[in-house]
């Protein structure tokens, strides 16, 4: 029940802002309330969904502009230096890890947007968990990043881009080279900003803006 929601809201089956009704949903499903609760309150953690005045629920809005900026600045604050961390890791680098989920990309019979989200998410966590960090990695999950950016995308983007990107980062960090990892992830955030942005453009017509952080944040003393 919670996967099959997700997927709806993910693809805008659920559109966003939208009332979400439990009557209607057990009805769809052929279930009974309480699955359809349970599922509802998982997705309100996810922040796919928000509570509303009636003691019902709605999902939540696309990001706005400043919503994406901030959420890429948040991430060039630390994920360059986990890049860093994880290929200087010697005993938990996570190359082998990033490899194989690169080679499994295209083993699943999945919709390509929902293959990529769990495959982003998938990849970004191997480098993050590596760099052993626990609060950064917390930091990292309770922000859901790639639920609420790849919401946002419509039927054409350039997936074959973040897979190129993956593979260069996934290299510097299988060559244990701290500084090419990341630099690599720090490119990676912007053309994906970028690209993001470009979807902003196409929901909003509007000129596209820029990000403000120029580097990553150095979370680690004498890094």
């Amino acid at each position: 029940m919670y996967e099959a929601l997700r997927r709806k809201i993910l693809d805008h089956s659920i559109p966003p802002s939208t009332k979400v009704n439990i009557h209607h949903i057990s009805q769809e499903f052929g279930v009974s309330p309480t699955p359809v609760r349970e599922a509802l309150r998982l997705l309100q953690g996810d922040n796919l969904l928000v509570a509303t005045s009636n003691k019902g629920y709605a999902t939540t809005a696309i990001l706005d502009r400043q919503g994406v900026r901030d959420l890429f600045e948040f991430r060039l604050l630390f994920e360059p230096w986990a890049a860093g961390a994880a290929s200087a890791n010697r005993l938990g680098n996570p190359a082998t890890t990033l490899q194989k989920e690169l080679e499994d990309f295209h083993s699943t019979n999945d919709s390509m947007q929902q293959t990529l989200i769990a495959h982003d998410n998938r990849f970004h966590t191997a480098i993050l968990t590596s760099a052993g960090n626990l609060t950064v990695l917390k930091a990292f999950e309770q922000s859901h990043c790639h639920l609420h950016l790849f919401r946002m995308y419509t039927a054409n983007w350039d997936w074959q881009a973040t897979i190129a990107e993956h593979e260069v980062i996934a290299g510097a960090v299988k060559d244990a080279d701290p500084k090419a990892a990341e630099e690599s992830m720090k490119e990676h955030l912007h053309a994906a900003f970028r690209r993001f942005s470009s979807a902003m453009d196409e929901l909003e017509e509007e000129d596209a803006f820029d990000i403000r952080a120029t580097g990553s944040a150095r979370l680690v003393d004498g890094s």
